[in-house]
């Protein structure tokens, strides 16, 4: 006898609101967390920008976001890093408002130099007295915005011990600049919660206004509609991602194009890219027209298009790189990630592209073109059907829609690559809309759920916006991760379309009778397509009780680090992948 898929649960504004012990607790927890991390990271910010005044603006306000996202940031394994990051983000975005001004005053700077500023003279003293290798570890990391796994290729040493020369570096940095930095007393914790709430309602307040605006201009619309004989326009050439519950058509979503294997004899990989010419079209800060390749100076593996030696360079990561016809000739071509630095000083914030490659009959190489949107992550990449599709995450710029699940396609018009609507066969899945559920019932005895045991029947839980779904005495939510996670749509076969990975979480329901200090329990989950949605084929099998704080795919297999719920350094493992189950 089938089983009834759960009721759809009331909207969240109808749900009653979270029990006042538990905001109690997120706030104590809160607390907590900013008072023993605060002057670290107002040392780090002073560390960025030498002044101890704006240096504690920068953390004060890192940890007002902090305090807006708190019950999905608290989940983090380092929740720490995550401030840190918005930190640095704050100061760089400062910088760049800055420049004009600065290039003014530079023009109009006085005859006489003035004494060197005593903080300034502090900072420097303080990164001398570091070690050289926990020096470098902050440099490279904080400042030149390098990724751990980036950091430990450039110091050729694993990642887990870049992790701990930065916590180190950070902790001695913080008390070598405590005099400079420190100011006096930190502003009292629940001043920062109150100016990030009052920050949430003001921007509650102007959306709930855009989306006042928007539906009168829709009203006004339908009265035109009705106005001139009810003639409706034509429908829209892309189906627009959905943002709340809606329902989609009966008939199953068509099926995302295969990926088929490019033919071992296909000329473009026979490239070696660090030897390469390739004429490559203007983009901004990037150079153009005939450049050649050369294996940069202490990033193996990854060559720089120079011109003549100088400034702009075009970093390009082959071994990123996905293969697959997009011009129909039955010819493959070679889409690589690109990053375009201006100068030495450049981190390459913002400058992330996808640079597509062919290779003509005489061996030349010619690009045709950019795609995807600059300064996103392109977290996977693969070809099907003569699209690229690419899992593309927002950062310094890249799409605002995007939601776990999302892919975006480009096709080749013969000028451009231009988007392409690849929503029916890679939609969002939050929150979940009817015909396209989440399936978890197939593995749902592996589940940690924080000690529950295994729930009976069918597991297809309905989630909201903010991935929560109640489902009888547990609660399921869906953990988005921090940008330097790995992709939700990865590719764990070569030749074959991605699979759907992403990290639930369950725990006790929030209700007064059930516990309110219980980790929850960690759980990454691999998914199939489904003419229904999607279902679960297995569990990664990271150890019970621990947490994942982040994943990779590497050529070996998925990269997974987890460490022990309650702390603890965090383990690597690597699992590959059959088709049918992991094998560490």
């Amino acid at each position: 006898m089938s089983v009834p898929p759960p009721a759809t649960p009331a909207p969240l504004s109808a749900r009653a609101p979270r029990p006042a012990a538990r905001r109690a607790l997120d706030a104590a927890d809160f607390d907590a967390f900013y008072q023993a991390n605060y002057a670290g990271t107002v040392a780090v910010a002073f560390g960025l920008t030498g002044d101890r005044g704006e240096a504690q603006d920068l953390a004060q306000e890192a940890y007002c976001r902090a305090w807006q996202r708190w019950a999905e940031i608290s989940r983090y394994d380092n929740p720490p890093a995550w401030v840190y990051r918005v930190t640095v983000n704050l100061a760089r975005s400062r910088w760049r408002n800055l420049r004009v001004a600065a290039a003014h005053l530079v023009r109009q700077r006085p005859t006489d130099v003035p004494a060197a500023d005593p903080e300034h003279v502090a900072l420097v003293t303080a990164l001398r007295a570091l070690p050289m290798d926990q020096r470098q570890a902050i440099v490279l990391h904080h400042l030149v915005d390098l990724p751990v796994a980036e950091v430990a290729r450039e110091m050729g040493v694993p990642a887990g011990t870049v992790k701990s020369w930065l916590h180190r570096g950070r902790t001695e940095l913080a008390a070598l600049l405590g005099e400079h930095s420190g100011g006096g007393e930190p502003v009292p914790p629940q001043d920062v919660r109150q100016r990030g709430d009052r920050q949430r309602r003001r921007r509650r307040g102007a959306i709930a206004a855009a989306t006042a605006a928007a539906c009168a201009l829709v009203a006004v619309f339908a009265l035109q509609v009705i106005r001139f004989g009810g003639h409706q326009p034509p429908p829209p050439a892309q189906t627009p991602s959905p943002s709340g519950s809606v329902s989609l058509p009966s008939a199953p979503p068509p099926s995302p194009g295969p990926v088929r294997p490019v033919d071992a004899g296909d000329p473009i990989l026979d490239v070696d890219w660090r030897t390469a010419v390739v004429t490559v079209p203007a983009a901004p800060k990037c150079p153009s027209g005939r450049l050649t390749f050369r294996e940069a100076e202490g990033r193996t593996g990854t060559p720089v298009i120079t011109s003549g030696g100088g400034w702009p360079r075009l970093f390009l990561s082959p071994e990123r790189a996905a293969y697959g016809d997009l011009t129909g000739d039955g010819t493959a071509e070679a889409v690589l990630h690109a990053d375009c630095l201006s100068g030495e000083e450049d981190s390459g914030d913002g400058s992330s592209h996808l640079l597509v490659v062919e290779r003509a009959a005489n061996g030349a190489l010619r690009a045709l073109g950019w795609a995807g949107e600059r300064g996103a992550l392109f977290r996977s990449v693969w070809v099907a059907d003569q699209v690229l599709y690419t899992e593309m995450h927002p950062w310094h710029t890249g799409p605002q829609d995007y939601r776990m699940g999302m892919a975006y396609g480009f096709r080749w018009t013969g000028k451009a690559f231009a988007r392409h609507d690849v929503s029916a066969g890679y939609p969002p899945v939050l929150p979940t809309v009817e015909g396209r559920r989440l399936d978890l019932t197939g593995i749902a005895d592996r589940l940690d759920c924080a000690g529950l045991p295994a729930p009976a029947g069918a597991v297809r839980p309905v989630f909201s916006a903010e991935g929560i779904a109640p489902d009888g005495d547990r609660e399921w939510s869906l953990i988005p991760g921090t940008p330097s996670n790995g992709p939700h749509l990865p590719r764990l076969l070569p030749d074959r379309r991605p699979y759907l990975v992403l990290l639930v979480a369950c725990a006790p329901d929030d209700t007064p009778q059930a516990s309110t200090d219980v980790q929850p329990g960690h759980n990454l989950v691999v998914f199939d397509t489904a003419a229904d949605g999607w279902f679960a084929v297995a569990r990664v099998p990271t150890a019970a009780g621990h947490t994942v704080s982040s994943w990779q795919v590497t050529a070996d297999g998925l990269l997974v680090s987890s460490g022990p719920a309650g702390g603890g350094l965090s383990v690597e493992h690597t699992y590959a992948w059959n088709g049918t189950s992991f094998a560490e």
